[in-house]
């Protein structure tokens, strides 16, 4: 009896049973070079919107880490005066030997800093690249050496980006070189 339940349901969906092609809704091409060029040339030219004091457009924090990296810069900013903004980027927005140029460029366009005192600072991080840039305006300069960012950046960054925690490691170096500023502020107002 099973046998014939069986045979039975074999023959029945056998007839019923057909082959349909799945279409690709999310057909995935990749850029040639003439084409990722153009694509960040764009971004050259028109660059993203600041949403806020964390720009994170390589996706290296959670929503919970970008909030606290924002709640520290907002009170830094109230104490001192001083704008710091943190932004992540992929390789697609940028090419490698541009990055630092782009970095300045996102700082003076985005407006980081009162213009009347030159108090700008942008963190730049690119995990693809594994490159990050802290640029300074001339009213941070006083209070930090380029010197003193680099060893910065070795001590208290790249320890931890080279475990992929980009959340400590920015927190860490944010903390640092907060610190470092608000010793020089602190003096001079």
């Amino acid at each position: 009896m099973k046998i014939f339940f069986t045979l039975f349901f074999l023959l029945a969906f056998q007839f019923s049973s057909s082959a349909q092609a799945i279409p690709n809704y999310f057909e995935y091409s990749s850029m040639s070079p003439q084409q990722l060029r153009a694509y960040r040339q764009n971004l050259w030219d028109t660059l993203p919107a600041a949403i806020g004091w964390v720009n994170d457009f390589g996706g290296l924090f959670t929503e919970d880490q970008e909030r606290e990296l924002e709640k520290t810069l907002a009170h830094f900013e109230k104490s001192t005066s001083v704008e710091i903004a943190i932004v992540t980027l992929d390789s697609n927005m940028v090419a490698s030997d541009k990055f630092n140029d782009y970095s300045y460029r996102l700082m003076k366009i985005w407006g980081i800093g009162k213009i009347s005192k030159s108090n700008g600072m942008l963190i730049c991080i690119c995990k693809d690249y594994k490159k990050i840039c802290v640029t300074t305006d001339f009213g941070i300069d006083r209070f930090i050496s380029e010197n003193e960012k680099n060893k910065m950046i070795k001590k208290d960054f790249i320890p931890y980006f080279t475990k992929n925690d980009y959340y400590e490691g920015t927190s860490f170096g944010l903390n640092a070189l907060v610190s470092k500023i608000e010793k020089g502020w602190n003096k001079t107002n």
